[in-house]
C-alpha cells in the first residue's frame, strides 16, 4: 500500500522526469482503482519518456477508460516515434475494438516498428470481429478500405469474406452509397462472395468511370458466374481501356461454353476491329471446337488485328484444324482472266464494265488488283464503287490465304508440301512470303529446289533473300544452295540485302575459289556484305591469309578496315606483325587502329574447342 501511495505521489508531484518514469511502471503492476486513476491523468504529462511509460503502464493494467484518449491524434501522431508506437502496443493489450482512420495511417508511417505494430493491432482486432462474428463492428471497418496499404486491404477483405453472408447486405449498401475506392474494394469482395444478388448493381457499375471500379466489378461478375451478365461483360471489349478489355475477356472465359452463343453472335454482327479482336481472344480462351468456323471465317479479316488474333486461335487446335485449313488453299483456281480484264477497263457500257468488275472480285484473283486500283480513281461513280468492292474482295481472299499458311507456320509444319510449294506460284507476295516462312519451318528437304528456283527469278528482291535463307536452313552447306548463292553473288543489279545473304551462304563452303570474290566483297561501301565476307572469310580458313595480307596495301580505309577483321577471324598469329606495321599510319581514334587492336585481341585469345 505504501509503495502504491508513493508511486501516486511521485508521479503527480515529482519535479525529475526519471521518477516520475519509474513510478508510472510501478503503478502499471498495480490494478487498484486510484493507480489506474493517476495513469489516467498523468497522460497529461509533458515529459515524451514518462508519457511513453505511462501508456504502456495503462496497457499493462488494461485501463479502457484511457482509450478514447489515446486514440486522440496527440498521441497516435505524436512526433516521438516511441509514443506511437506505445500507444498502438497499449490499445493492443486492452483489447478493446478500435478502428479509426488514425490507426490505419500509422499502416504508412515512416518508422518500421510503428508501421508493423499498427498492422498487428488491426490483425488482432480482425480476428476477434471474426471470432465473435460482429456484423456492426465490421461496418466500421468499411471506411478504412479507403487505404493505399495493400496489406490492410488484404486484412480488411479477409474479414469480410470470413463474415460471409452476414455481411453482404451491409456491403450491398455500401456498393451504392460509398466512394470510388469503397466501391472498387466492395466490388472485389461481393465477387469474391459470389453475391449473385448484386449482379445488377455491379452491371451498373461497368458504365462508371473509374477504372478500377469497372474492373473490380468485371472479375466479379466473371466470379459470381450469372449467365444475365455475359452480354454487358461482352460490350466492355469495345472499352477504350485495353487493361478493361483483357479483364472483360477473362471475366467472359469463366462462363466457358455457355457464353459461346453470345460471343457467335457478336461476332457476327460487330463491325469494330476491337470487337472482332476480342471476342476471338474470348473464343481463343474457351477453346470449343464449334468455334473454328468463326476463326477460319476471320483469317481474311480486312483488319491485321482480327486476322492475327484468328490465326493465334487456330493454332491452339492443332492437328484438327489441318484438313479445313488445306482445303482454303486448295479452293484457290485461278482462271483465265484477260477477258473480264478487258471488258472491266473497255466494255462498251457502264453496266458491262460494272459486272465485269464484279466478277473479278468474285474470283478473288489478286492478278486483278493493279487494274481495279486504277479504275477505283475512275470519274464514274459506279465504276468507283464497284471497283472498291472488288479490292476488298480480293484482298480478304489474299489474306485468308496468307492467314492460313500463318497457321501451318505457328504450328511448324507443312502438312502438303507440294500444295505449300504451289503457293509460291501466287501472284500475291504476301501469300509467297508465307509459303516460303511454312516450308522453312516444316524442315522438308524437298523444298529446297523450289525454294532455290524462287530465290533466282522472283520478282520480288525481298522474296528472293527469303527463299534463299530458307533453303540455306533446310540444307546448309548443301551444294545447291551455294552455287545459287554464288550466282547471286555475281548479279549486279540484286539488292543490298540478298548479296549479304549470299556471301553468308557462300562463307559455309571451304572451298578455295570463293576466296576471291568474298575478298572482292570487302570493298562494297554496305557494312553488312563486309562483315558477311570477313566472317566468311574467317570461316574457310588461313588459305585466305595471302591474298588478305596482300589487301593491306591497300588505300581504301574501309576496307582495309574490313580486310583486318577478316584476318582477325582467320586467326592466325603469324599476320600480327604485318597488322601492326600496316596501321602505324593511322591515328589512335581510327576505325583502322580499333578494328586492328580487335583483330590481335582476337587471335591471341585462347579458341574454345
Amino acid at each position: 500500500m505504501k509503495n502504491t501511495d508513493q508511486a501516486v505521489s511521485t508521479l503527480q508531484s515529482s519535479p525529475f522526469w526519471n521518477e516520475r518514469r519509474e513510478s508510472a511502471f510501478t503503478l502499471g503492476r498495480c490494478p487498484e482503482p486510484r493507480a489506474r486513476e493517476t495513469l489516467v491523468n498523468a497522460l497529461k504529462d509533458q515529459d515524451d519518456d514518462v508519457l511513453q511509460a505511462v501508456i504502456i503502464a495503462l496497457g499493462n493494467i488494461g485501463e479502457e477508460k484511457a482509450i478514447d484518449q489515446m486514440l486522440l491524434p496527440r498521441y497516435l501522431n505524436h512526433p516521438n516515434t516511441h509514443i506511437r508506437w506505445a500507444t498502438l502496443k497499449s490499445l493492443g493489450q486492452i483489447g478493446k475494438l478500435c478502428f479509426s482512420p488514425e490507426i490505419a495511417e500509422l499502416t504508412n508511417d515512416e518508422e518500421w516498428i510503428v508501421r508493423n505494430e499498427a498492422l498487428k493491432l488491426l490483425r488482432d482486432q480482425s480476428r476477434f470481429v471474426l471470432e465473435n462474428r460482429s456484423v456492426e463492428t465490421a461496418r466500421q471497418m468499411i471506411s478504412l478500405l479507403t487505404t493505399h496499404n495493400q496489406e490492410l486491404r488484404n486484412i480488411l477483405i479477409d474479414t469480410f469474406l470470413g463474415l460471409g453472408s452476414k455481411i453482404k447486405p451491409t456491403l450491398q449498401n455500401f456498393l451504392k452509397t460509398g466512394g470510388p475506392q469503397i466501391k472498387a474494394a466492395i466490388a472485389f469482395i461481393l465477387g469474391k462472395l459470389k453475391d449473385n444478388d448484386s449482379v445488377d448493381d455491379l452491371i451498373d457499375l461497368l458504365s462508371c468511370s473509374n477504372r478500377e471500379i469497372q474492373k473490380n466489378a468485371i472479375e466479379a461478375l466473371g466470379l459470381i458466374g450469372n449467365k444475365s451478365a455475359i452480354p454487358a461483360l461482352i460490350e466492355e471489349f469495345g472499352n477504350s481501356s485495353r487493361d478493361i478489355q483483357q479483364q472483360a475477356i477473362a471475366a467472359v472465359a469463366r462462363f466457358e461454353d455457355a457464353a459461346l452463343p453470345h460471343l457467335h453472335e457478336k461476332i457476327r454482327y460487330s463491325s469494330r476491329k476491337t470487337i472482332k479482336q476480342n471476342t476471338l481472344f474470348a473464343l481463343t480462351k474457351i477453346n470449343n471446337e464449334s468455334s473454328i468456323p468463326y476463326f477460319i471465317e476471320h483469317l481474311g479479316s480486312t483488319y491485321f488485328i482480327v486476322r492475327r488474333a484468328a490465326i493465334s486461335g487456330l493454332v491452339q487446335y492443332g492437328d484438327k484444324v489441318i484438313p479445313r485449313i488445306l482445303n482454303i488453299i486448295r479452293n484457290v483456281k485461278l482462271p483465265i482472266i484477260e477477258d473480264l480484264l478487258k471488258q472491266s477497263e473497255d466494255g462498251e457500257t457502264i453496266n458491262i464494265r460494272v459486272r465485269a468488275i464484279k466478277a473479278l472480285g468474285a474470283l478473288a484473283d489478286h492478278r486483278a488488283v493493279h487494274l481495279l486500283k486504277r479504275l477505283a480513281a475512275s470519274k464514274e461513280i459506279e465504276i468507283q464503287k464497284a471497283s472498291l468492292k472488288s479490292l476488298a474482295e480480293v484482298g480478304c481472299a489474299c489474306w485468308q490465304r496468307c492467314g492460313a499458311l500463318a497457321v501451318f507456320r505457328e504450328l511448324r509444319i507443312a502438312p502438303d508440301i507440294e500444295l505449300i510449294i504451289e503457293q509460291l506460284k501466287d501472284d500475291s507476295e504476301n501469300v509467297r512470303s508465307r509459303a516460303i516462312q511454312v516450308l522453312a519451318r516444316g524442315k522438308n528437304q524437298d523444298a529446297v529446289p523450289t525454294l532455290l528456283q524462287t530465290a533466282s527469278d522472283d520478282s520480288n528482291m525481298t522474296l528472293r533473300y527469303e527463299a534463299l535463307r530458307a533453303a540455306d536452313e533446310l540444307a546448309p552447306a548443301d551444294t545447291r544452295v551455294i552455287n545459287e548463292a554464288v550466282k547471286i553473288l555475281e548479279d549486279a543489279s540484286v539488292t543490298t540485302q540478298l548479296k549479304a545473304e549470299a556471301v553468308r551462304v557462300i562463307g559455309r563452303s571451304l572451298e578455295e575459289s570463293h576466296i576471291a570474290p568474298l575478298v572482292e566483297c570487302l570493298k562494297t561501301p554496305s557494312w553488312e556484305i563486309r562483315r558477311n565476307a570477313a566472317l566468311a572469310l574467317g570461316n574457310i580458313g588461313k588459305t585466305t591469309l595471302p591474298p588478305l595480307l596482300e589487301r593491306l596495301q591497300s588505300g581504301n580505309d574501309i576496307e582495309l578496315e574490313s580486310v583486318i577483321r577478316a584476318i582477325g577471324n582467320v586467326g592466325s598469329s603469324k599476320s600480327i606483325p604485318a597488322i601492326q606495321k600496316t596501321i602505324e599510319r593511322f591515328a589512335h581514334n581510327s576505325p583502322v587502329r580499333y578494328a586492328a587492336r580487335k583483330a590481335i585481341t582476337d587471335i591471341n585469345s585462347p579458341k574454345i574447342k
